[in-house]
Parts: C-alpha cells; structure tokens; sequence
C-alpha cells in the first residue's frame, strides 16, 4: 500500500486531487486547518474509498504546528509521496506568522520546507515530493534580506509571486542533495478561492488542477523538473541561479533554526 500525504487538501485543488488518490491501493494521509468535525461531510467520501485514511489538522502560520504534524505524519512511516500543497492568498495588507514572518511566504514555502526536511528521513529513497507552484514566479524579483517588506512596496500578488519563486528555487536546489525525486508543478489557472481572491473570477475547474497534481506523482522526469501543467518548463532564471539557490538555503535554514538536509 502507498501512503501519500497531502497538505492543503479541504478544498479547491488539494480536494479534487484527494478524490482521484482516494483508492484501495492506498494509505491517504490529507491536512487542512480545519478540526476533523468540520471537514467530515468533504471527505467521508474518501475514507471509505482509501485503504487507510487520516486527516490532520494544522496551522502553517505557526510553525510549531508544522513540527507537531510532521510528528503525527512520521508514526505512519514509510512516507512513499508527499504533496505540499497547503497555500493562501497574499493578504490585501501585509500581515506575519506567528514567528514573526511574512504571512504568506511563511504558509506557501517555510512551512512546507520544514515538513519536507522533517518527513524526509522517513521517506524511501524512491519516494516523490511534490510541490505545488505558479506561474506568477516567473515574475517575482525576491529580496531575501527584506522577506518582510520594509524596504519595498508590499502587495498582495508580489508576496504570492515570490513565496512561489521559493518554492520553485528549493525544488530546484533539494532536488540536487536528496536521493527522493522532488519536483515543482505550477497546477493550471484554476478557479478556486485562491484565484478568485487575487484576480476575479475566471479560470479552469479544481479538478483539472487536481489532475495535474496527481499526474505530478507519477511523471516520468527529472527530480527538480518544474512542469507547466503536465509539460516541463524551464522556470524564472533566479531558480537555477547556484548564488540564490544558496543564500535561500541559508535564509530557510536560519528562520526555521535546523540545518536543511
């Protein structure tokens, strides 16, 4: 049986690709911020399809949540796929994490880098990390000696934008230390909450998005590969840049107080 864990996973993309991994073969493991109770009538459904099923419940705001889930997550090891899709909108006005970060680059990218090194010990060498981008990325300019803007304009797509240049550039840089397969997948314009929050109405249905999330699982490419969709794309040069992929190591690692692997 594959067990799969699945962050952001109670609504829009994360929930249309908890219902295609939803099957007997596999142990689904599925997150949200939301307790148990209020999410039964969304995923009953998938625990009785599933082999096994857990849903857990935490806060990327606070990264003391995070650690706590990756401690639930770790009893059901192996972990063989991780998805980290867990995301927000950038707020209308800037707002911080608990720890005293950037809202948004927090719960986009540091939250799922710390569950990422947390659960990798965990993982089979075979195993796939998933993790869900954006095209914006490629129009983010990311200053990591001013993460919380007090030397640029804030807005709510800039800090979007570069959360997923974060994320983009870790897949990247991950990708060359780890023996797991790590990829970035930008899911589709998809008309979720999210998109609907930043830029009005429009775009494709979650289930598309969720498709192209799964179909990222199983995808015959290169670990650190960034798909458009379900076609490898080349990402913004800052993700390949070996200086900023470096400095951002070292940025994560100081803010999360751990060494990345």
């Amino acid at each position: 049986m594959r067990t799969v864990v699945l962050t952001g996973a109670t609504s829009g993309i994360g929930l249309a690709a908890a219902a295609l991994l939803a099957e007997p073969s596999t142990h689904l493991i599925l997150h949200g911020t939301r307790p148990a109770a209020t999410v039964e009538a969304a995923l009953g459904s998938l625990r009785e399809r599933a082999g096994e099923f857990h849903y857990l419940s935490a806060d990327f705001g606070d990264l003391a949540s995070v650690r706590a889930l990756a401690g639930a997550i770790e009893q059901f090891v192996p972990i063989d796929v991780l998805i980290n899709n867990a995301g927000i909108p950038g707020p209308p006005e800037q707002r911080q994490s608990a720890q005293g970060v950037e809202l948004t680059f927090q719960v986009n990218y540091l939250g799922g880098a710390l569950l990422t090194d947390l659960l990798l010990p965990g993982m089979p060498a075979g195993g796939r990390i998933v993790n869900t981008a954006s095209a914006t990325h490629y129009s983010a300019r990311l200053d990591l000696d001013d993460l919380d803007y007090m030397h640029h304009r804030y807005s709510a797509y800039d800090a979007y934008a570069r959360s997923k240049l974060a994320v983009v550039t870790a897949s990247r840089s991950f990708a060359q230390r780890i023996p797991q397969s790590m990829i970035s997948v930008h899911p589709g314009v998809i008309a979720t909450k999210l998109l609907r929050s930043m830029f009005g109405s429009g775009g494709a249905s979650p289930d598309r998005g969720g498709a192209n999330l799964v179909a990222a699982v199983d995808a015959d490419v290169p670990s650190g590969t960034y798909l458009d969709e379900r076609m490898p794309a080349s990402p913004n040069p800052l993700a390949d840049d070996p200086r900023f992929q470096a400095r951002l190591r070292e940025v994560t690692s100081t803010l999360l107080g751990r060494e990345l692997l």
